[in-house]
């Protein structure tokens, strides 16, 4: 698995993607001019996700790597084909390439907190929940709670989390 830069191109199947009802519910899709305008700031990483086969499994967003915080924003991760490890090798892949290559201090990302699949693979990956955001996005005809949960590069070091496996 590899992370290759989103072109425009490339923008009709992330749509899909965002649309498809197995990712609709848990993200804010949007626009294709949003995406363009992810795609050229030098802020933001918008990158395909490839199998080793090369297929397009999925797609993320990295926010913030520009900032002197060091702190990375995992804006968004989508991955299109569920239960067959994408997620996790993308994950570990996102991790090392956070904290390694870019030299994060810390990798955060909020998930809605019904996204118990999600949250659970986090929690497993090493992100802790930090706080939870109670009522804070308005989804429909309801509110719902976000929870923040992040990574710190030393956790990342000491708990072995260095190597994709």
């Amino acid at each position: 698995m590899h992370f290759v830069p989103t072109n425009v191109s490339d923008l009709d199947r992330i749509l899909d993607m965002e649309k498809d009802p197995s990712n609709s519910s848990f993200i804010f899709p949007n626009s294709k001019r949003d995406h363009i305008d992810m795609i050229r700031d030098e802020h933001i990483a918008h990158l395909l996700i490839r199998s080793e086969q090369q297929d397009v499994v999925g797609f993320c967003i990295l926010a913030g790597l520009k900032k002197e915080a060091r702190s990375i924003e995992l804006r968004r991760i989508i991955i299109q084909e569920k239960g067959k490890g994408y997620g996790r090798k993308a994950i570990r892949q996102l991790k090392q390439h956070c904290f390694v290559t870019l030299k994060a201090h810390r990798l955060w990302l909020d998930v809605f907190a019904f996204n118990e699949r999600a949250r659970a693979l986090y929690r497993s990956e090493g992100f802790q929940e930090e706080v939870v955001l109670r009522a804070s996005v308005r989804v429909e005809d309801r509110f719902e709670d976000l929870i923040i949960m992040s990574i710190l590069e030393d956790a990342y070091a000491k708990k072995g989390y260095t190597q994709p496996r």
